[in-house]
């Protein structure tokens, strides 16, 4: 995924350079990425990034006139800076630049606090080799850190420092309890022993000796002490803030294509760009069983508009390839993302063909309506090591103490970041990911919603009535629609609600004696009669079939390393009853796939992507004589 990467020692070390190379190259997971490197040498600081072409990271570095400051920001900030092309791609206009380096000297906060969007960078005074190293508020552009006696190491990707650091390539047993109590871990913390996160809203500063400050650049107790608004008031706000920042997100017209559902938090993107008369190519994911409803609705929606809509399903070569894709799910997420995740590799890797760049609904039912993610699994302790179990029995009081009391802070700045991030760091190794739901300004004004106006839902939907009637009329995935058909609406809700359910039991939560029923009546092919109207993702079941032999394979093998954590007789047990179809034990094979994974592509073998350390070095050997390095007067080097 693109993001930065690097080393700050306080001195020269022979293997700075190919350490960092080492760095960004496993970062590096599309050929077309643009990167570069901000190198002192004799400080010892070693600087790398990745970022998507014609992307704010593409126009890094950024150099002040006198060559005092660099700066480098990979990421997205709201409303873009402005750019110019050349023939070597964008780069920022010398009035952005001029602008953003006067902000910087007036207060180095102010700068940090201006930025909207999800990003991470560096400053760097070369004057006295100090040095700023920063996130977003929400904590969404990760960064991964190391600190020893001698060195500091920090990166994007956990891999960038598992890489040239082997000693890191340890599981935290304590993070692994969590990941399978939560579905991820907590408290800015990682999967692996000694690596940590930079907290949301960090600036962190290093100088010549290695010395540093560690602060906060933005609170989010400064937004819950605004006073709340009148009910009229806030939705005049929250109507004239949408209509504001919603064109930025979907500029350049001609590389956005919008990812769309049958639900709300995409309609009203939808309806915003449709008043405009911005046409927006639109795309819904699908699967094997027929038209889900978020596929047929999402073309009624677009063709209401007059706009393109496609179709991204999974399919044979998906079924036929899933091990890479499930390999590559974790590896590219550093393991926060699981084996169940392959689709989202594969359907993004499609989606960018369509357009680079993913405008998104994510997050609005986190944001503007109430709703938590972070789910409670009760993992059985009978199949997990002693001293792992009594972890997991811990694990509850661990998340109460990391709990933040304001449920929108709580969801902002933890939730979303720990428990959504591993999809999103895939899902952004092949396109730019926008969602308008964590503009700051938006959530800022959220804030100042009475409880109420949150729990009641009508929010986005009124907003999409005042906008366009036509597409107010189209029912939602639950049934919801304009004030004008409320009652068809409540009518429509709970038979869609039940439907929902059973489509997610018969998908995932089957239980046992029903899994035997199922195998029954395996000829029957239920799963075309059952689903397909509302999920797609049909793992349960091709588990069993198209991955049995993978599955087998991978977790049966005497070189299994999941066993480390696991009781060996129970795993056997556990995969050879799913393969058989006699019980339903895909949440956990699906845990015990993605630790396996985790070793087989993060811990036990770092030459991923088919390279050999000897391959991967003789490449940093030939790349580096190509640098300009040190002996060039900027220290900068961009490819």
């Amino acid at each position: 995924m693109p993001g930065i990467t690097g080393i700050i020692r306080g001195q020269s070390y022979p293997n700075g350079r190919r350490d960092l190379h080492l760095m960004t190259e496993v970062m590096r997971h599309q050929k077309f990425y643009r990167g570069g490197q901000y190198i002192d040498e004799e400080r010892g600081i070693y600087i790398g990034w990745e970022a998507h072409p014609n992307s704010l990271g593409a126009c890094m570095p950024v150099v002040s006139l006198d060559g005092r400051f660099v700066i480098v920001i990979v990421g997205e900030h709201f409303p873009q800076f402005q750019t110019v092309r050349t023939p070597k791609g964008i780069r920022l206009t010398e009035e952005t630049e001029r602008e953003l380096f006067a902000l910087y000297e007036k207060s180095e906060d102010e700068f940090l606090r201006s930025l909207n969007g999800w990003f991470c960078g560096i400053v760097a005074d070369r004057r006295t080799a100090r040095i700023t190293l920063f996130n977003d508020r929400y904590g969404m552009g990760r960064v991964y850190w190391h600190e020893s006696a001698d060195e500091f190491l920090f990166g994007s990707e956990a891999k960038s420092l598992l890489r040239v650091r082997p000693q890191l390539r340890r599981v935290e047993t304590g993070a692994l309890a969590e990941y399978l109590s939560f579905n991820c871990v907590m408290g800015n913390r990682s999967l692996f022993k000694d690596v940590s996160l930079l907290p949301g809203g960090s600036a962190w500063t290093f100088d010549s000796r290695r010395t540093h400050g560690r602060r906060k650049y933005f609170d989010f107790s400064e937004w819950e002490q605004q006073p709340t608004l009148s009910t009229g008031k806030f939705l005049l706000n929250f109507n004239e803030t949408m209509s504001s920042i919603l064109p930025a997100y979907s500029e350049p017209t001609e590389e956005v294509g919008l990812s769309l559902t049958a639900g709300l938090d995409t309609r009203l993107i939808l309806a915003a760009a449709d008043e405009r008369r911005q046409i927006l190519p639109s795309y819904t994911f699908g699967g094997l069983w027929g038209e889900t409803f978020d596929v047929r609705t999402a073309r009624k929606l677009a063709q209401a508009c007059g706009d393109s809509h496609e179709v991204i399903r999974i399919d044979e070569p998906f079924l036929r390839d899933f091990a890479e894709y499930a390999q590559k799910s974790v590896y590219i997420s550093d393991g926060t993302h699981d084996a169940h995740g392959a689709h989202d590799v594969y359907f993004n890797r499609i989606a960018r063909d369509i357009a680079p760049i993913r405008l998104t609904g994510k997050f609005g039912s986190e944001v503007v309506r109430t709703r938590k993610l972070v789910p409670w699994i009760d993992f059985p302790r009978n199949i997990v090591r002693a001293d792992l179990a009594r972890l997991i029995d811990e694990a509850l009081i661990v998340r109460r103490s990391c709990e933040r009391p304001h449920p929108l802070t709580r969801v902002v700045t933890d939730e979303i970041a720990w428990y959504e991030y591993g999809r999103v760091a895939v899902e952004q190794s092949a396109v730019i990911l926008r969602t308008p739901y964590l503009d700051n300004n938006l959530v800022k004004l959220m804030y100042q919603a009475d409880a109420g106006i949150r729990d009641s839902r009508d929010l986005q939907s009124n907003f999409v009535i005042g906008k366009s009637q036509r597409l107010a009329k189209i029912p939602t995935n639950l049934g919801r629609i304009g004030k004008d058909r409320a009652l068809l609406s409540r009518l429509t809700y709970l038979p869609l609600w039940a439907l929902f359910k059973v489509e997610y039991t018969y998908l995932y939560a089957t239980p046992h004696w029903l899994t035997r029923i199922d195998r029954g009546l395996e000829n029957l092919r239920l799963e075309r009669l059952i689903t397909g109207r509302q999920k797609f993702e049909g793992y349960r079941i091709w588990f069993k079939t198209h991955f049995s032999d993978y599955i087998r394979d991978l977790l049966l093998s005497q070189r299994a390393e999941c066993t480390n954590f696991f009781n060996k007789e129970c795993v056997k047990r556990m995969v050879t009853s799913h393969l058989a179809g006699t019980h339903n034990y895909f949440s956990e094979l699906n845990k015990l796939l993605t630790i396996e994974l985790i070793y087989v592509t993060l811990l036990s073998r770092m030459d991923y992507h088919n390279k050999t350390d000897e391959q991967v070095r003789s490449n940093c050997d030939a790349r580096i004589a190509g640098l300009t390095g040190t002996e060039s007067p900027s220290n900068l080097t961009v490819h």
